[in-house]
This record gives structure tokens, C-alpha cells and sequence, in this order.
């Protein structure tokens, strides 16, 4: 059985789902947008194929049956979707190559369950809601749950860029892309003019809609220069949205720089987070999430769902041309230090992983935990071949691990919360293999990340777009916890039925928010971890209990 429910932004009259081919008998339901639809339409009817609408899904519908299980490898998009095949009485499931549309599955007996949220497969009755205990030791490490786990021991997530084949009781699973090592001595001139195309391209393809489209506008690099393609490449003003937290973190002068100098109708917040907010947030998460930023990404979400259906994004852009400080941070290491740290088994990405994805480090789990043989190391299994750099080698971590696992189902859930589609032009396959190959000093210097995009894009901005530190859209966390009502909550929940002590021994948790509030204050995000960890908890105890 197949059901879906739809918001609905390309052919608005005939795209509902389910949906048949009324040639072979074949059955989709689909989440997400297919960017280059019309071609492969055009593409597909030089073959001889037949449509009844205008609308992506039958595009895919059309694909599988001239590709077969190859149909995800034409496909530039965000989606994950299942198409029941009856001629072959087997169902074939596919998700996007970033993992920005979700699919989640379980297998009880001869049944095989999936949906896009956890809760529909939770709301069946028949899935084990037992909680994963290397999940929460994963969630204690980074922050978030790694893509390919989930909160749940008996829910998985198929992975981004991965197909799979249901039939006769057996479930297979294929990768169809990754990035692979493909050395170009590309000139750099020439690498930003190619850039500039790929990337304008993303852009344009990316605003193909039945309904307005936005964009996310902080003032920020990746931002502004998604702002200025799509202001190129729309029919009238663009609708910019921007939010700040006032004395604390507060992009909102930048953003009003940029959408005054590309030319947008812009719309702007000052925003206050609540406990209610929350409270929101946590309940509508299916699994805990310590990544702060989810609360103002609901927020700005909120703002730009009063205006349109649909936003742009900058997210990828650190990922891609390496925006982060730790990639400049690995080239500032003195020689003396790297090599002692090669000396001790710690090469370049586990030097990184253990500054920047262990927020309670393995001794420290390993005292928290309740059972210390849920501790492990969660990197343990990603396949980092490809790399032939230090860099890259740190690159494929943030590609196949944040990027998926934190930023982006983030953005989704968070959007998705309000019914609002954020696309995002920089996560488009074909530029990541390019970048990815490009030589590191292309994209960081010593002193500066995405470089690249200086050169390809500088004409379209404000020059100090480019040389302004960079400042993520964070949120405030030690005020929060020190706000009195969540702080009064954090007194509340952290008694003796505190619900992580299931997990986690209570009196050590205890001692995290004594410390805390006693003034080590460096001690703030550990604290929001185990917060928010036992606030979903309680948020959900109807779900897994």
C-alpha cells in the first residue's frame, strides 16, 4: 500500500500522488523536486514515451521505465521516492545524492515498512520502538545522529545516493554515486569561469516552480551569491529573508547590504527564541538534535512562509570550497606538531575528528554511559578513498558526515516544520565532483576560505562580502540555559527520574550542570547537549515507550 501527502509547487492540477503509468502498470509516490524534469521530459518523448501531465513525479515514473534501476543516475534533485513495480512484484526505493529528502525503513517479519517521517512508521504499531544506545553515544560524540543510524535500533535510513530493491522478503541496497578522485590541472581562471556556469545553472534550474520562490539571505558568502544568481535569473524582485538575535549574533546589517545592492524586496527579523519555541522545535524533531541553529532556522522559516512556498539556500558552499576555519586551522599546524600527531596514529582527518566531532570525548562517554560498550567511534566505517590530500581527507568527513547527518536534515525538518521547500543550488552532484577535484589552494589560502568564489562571483557583490569573518547562524546557547525558564526546567527535568538516566548515569549528568552554573561557563554546549537529549526524550515518551 502507497499513500502520500503533498505540498504541492510543480503542477499544481495533475500531480497527484500516488501515481500510475498507465503503460506498465507501475505505482510511485515521491518526496522532493526534480530540477532538470523538463529536459529529461523532452529526452524521454524523443524515446517514444507518452506523459499525462506536467509534473516531475511522472518524469521519474517515465525514467525508471526506460532506465530501470539506473533511473536515480539521471536525476537532478532533492528526493527520495518508491515505485511498486508490478510487472517484477518488487518495490524500488531511491534518495537524492545529498540525503536532503528523507526515507526511512523497517523490516518486522514478511512486512516492509517506509515513509519519509519516523513517525509514520511508528504510527503502523508494529515497529519496535526500542532506542539505540550507539545512537545516543553517536549523538553524545557529534552532536547529531550520523546519517546512517538512527534514535530508533530498529529504523533505518536509506543512504543518500543509494537505491534499493525490495522483493521476495529480501531487501538490496546500491550505491549509484560518490565522489571520486579525478585530478585536473584546470587553470584557475578557468576553474572559477566553470564555476560561475555550474553554479548559475544550479541556480536557474532551482527556480523552476508553480509558486513564488524566496531565498534565505544572511549577508554571508554562499548566501549572497545565491542571492544575486537568483535576482539575475528572476522575472521581477525577489523575496530576501534574513533573521538576527539582536546583541548576540546578528547578521541582519549584512543581509540588508546585500539585498540593497543586488536589488531585492527583502524581509528581515529580530528574533527572540522562548522555552515554548523549544519545546516546538524538540517535539516536532523525530530524534534529539543539540544543533542550536534548528531553533532560528524554524524561526526564519516561519518568517518566509508567510511569503512564499519555496526558498533558496547557501548551504553547501563551506563544504564544497572549504569555508571553515579547520581547514585553514590543519595548514596553520606547525610541521613539528602534525608529525608528532602521525607519530601517535592521528592523521589529518582523526586529528580533526577529535578537535571537531567529539563533544564528550570517549572517556567521557565512556563515565557517562550506563553500558560503556555502546561507546564507539562513529567514523569508523566512511570510506575516505577518494582522498589523495590531508584536506580532502577533512573534506569528505564534512561531505558524507555533517553535511547530510546535521546541516541539511536540519534545514529540512526545520523548513518542512512550516511547509516551506528550501532548495539549495550549491548541492548540486555535478559541482561537488568538480570542486571536490580542484587543488586545495584554489579554495583556502592560509588566511581565507572559498577563494574561488571571490574570483567567479566578486562582480556581482560588495567586496567586503568576501573579506568579512565568517559568522555561522548560531544561536546564543549560554544565555538560553541561563534564561529562567530554562533554567528552571533544567532543574525540573534533571531529578532522579531524569529520562536519560535510562542511558547515562544521573549523577555524573548532574555534575555537567553544576559545573555549569557554578561558572564554567565553557561547559554551555555539553550542557544544551544533554538538554535537549533529555527534553526530546520527554517530548517523545509516547513515541518509544
Amino acid at each position: 500500500t502507497l499513500g502520500h501527502t503533498r505540498l504541492s509547487i510543480i503542477d499544481l492540477a495533475t500531480g497527484a500522488q500516488p501515481m500510475r503509468d498507465e503503460v506498465n502498470g507501475a505505482i510511485i509516490t515521491f518526496n522532493g523536486e526534480i530540477y532538470n524534469y523538463k529536459k529529461l521530459r523532452t529526452l524521454l518523448e524523443e524515446k517514444g514515451h507518452h506523459f499525462s501531465t506536467h509534473s516531475d513525479t511522472e518524469v521519474i515514473l517515465k525514467c525508471y521505465a526506460e532506465y530501470g534501476d539506473t533511473c536515480p543516475e539521471y536525476l537532478d534533485g532533492q528526493f527520495a521516492f518508491a515505485i511498486w513495480d508490478d510487472a517484477q512484484q518488487r518495490l524500488f526505493l531511491a534518495r537524492d545524492h545529498n540525503k536532503k529528502k528523507p526515507l526511512f525503513y523497517s523490516q518486522v517479519g514478511n512486512d516492509f515498512i517506509f515513509a519519509s517521517e519516523i513517525k509514520a512508521l511508528l504510527a503502523t504499531g508494529l515497529v519496535d520502538k526500542t532506542l539505540d544506545r550507539v545512537s545516543i553515544d553517536n549523538y553524545l560524540a557529534l552532536y547529531f545522529i550520523p546519517p546512517w543510524r538512527t534514535i530508533y535500533k530498529h529504523i533505518t535510513p536509506l543512504l543518500p545516493a543509494h537505491s534499493a530493491v525490495y522483493q521476495h522478503g529480501k531487501l538490496t541496497t546500491k550505491r549509484y554515486w560518490q565522489i571520486t578522485n579525478e585530478p585536473t590541472d584546470i587553470s584557475y581562471k578557468d576553474a572559477a569561469n566553470q564555476v560561475w556556469e555550474i553554479l548559475s545553472q544550479s541556480t536557474e534550474s532551482r527556480m523552476v516552480a508553480d509558486v513564488e520562490v524566496g531565498v534565505f539571505l544572511s549577508g554571508g558568502i554562499d548566501s549572497s551569491i545565491v542571492t544575486a544568481l537568483a535576482q539575475k535569473h528572476a522575472k521581477g524582485k525577489l523575496k530576501s529573508f534574513a533573521a538576527g538575535f539582536g546583541q548576540y549574533i546578528n547578521e541582519l546589517p549584512y543581509a540588508k547590504t546585500v539585498a540593497e545592492y543586488v536589488g531585492t524586496d527583502h524581509y528581515e527579523r529580530d528574533i527572540e527564541i522562548s522555552l515554548e519555541n523549544i519545546r516546538a522545535v524538540t517535539r516536532y524533531y523525530e530524534e534529539p538534535w543539540e544543533d542550536s541553529c534548528n531553533l532560528p532556522t524554524a524561526r526564519i522559516a516561519r518568517l518566509a512562509r508567510e511569503k512564499v512556498k519555496v526558498v533558496l539556500s547557501g548551504d553547501g558552499g563551506d563544504e564544497l570550497f572549504y569555508g571553515y576555519g579547520h581547514y585553514r586551522a590543519h595548514w596553520h599546524l606547525p610541521k613539528i606538531k602534525r608529525l608528532f600527531a602521525l607519530a601517535f596514529g592521528y592523521s589529518p582527518e582523526k586529528l580533526y575528528a577529535r578537535s571537531h566531532l567529539n563533544m564528550f570525548s570517549p572517556h567521557e562517554r565512556a563515565l557517562l554511559s550506563k553500558e560503556p560498550e555502546a561507546v564507539n567511534d562513529a567514523l569508523a566505517t566512511l570510506d575516505l578513498s577518494a582522498a589523495k590530500t590531508p584536506l580532502q581527507k577533512i573534506n569528505l568527513l564534512d561531505m558524507y558526515l555533517k553535511l547530510p547527518g546535521d546541516m541539511l536534515t536540519k534545514v529540512d525538518r526545520s523548513s518542512m516544520m512550516h511547509s516551506l521547500e528550501v532548495r539549495s543550488p550549491f548541492l548540486n552532484h555535478k559541482l561537488a565532483q568538480f570542486a571536490f577535484n580542484l587543488p586545495d589552494h584554489y579554495k583556502t589560502s592560509r588566511n581565507l576560505g572559498k577563494i574561488i568564489l571571490e574570483k567567479a562571483f566578486g562582480n556581482l557583490l560588495p567586496a567586503e562580502v568576501f573579506t568579512r569573518k565568517k559568522q555561522g547562524f548560531g544561536a546564543p546557547v549560554k544565555e538560553w540555559l541561563k534564561d529562567g525558564a530554562v533554567r528552571k526546567l533544567s532543574e525540573t527535568m534533571f531529578t532522579d527520574d531524569m529520562r536519560v538516566g535510562a542511558f547515562l548515569h544521573p549523577s555524573i549528568v548532574r555534575s555537567y550542570l553544576e559545573r555549569f552554573y557554578g561558572g564554567e561557563e565553557s561547559l554551555s554546549y555539553k550542557v544544551w547537549m544533554l538538554f535537549a537529549l533529555e527534553l526530546w526524550l520527554r517530548e517523545h515518551e509516547e513515541m518509544y515507550l
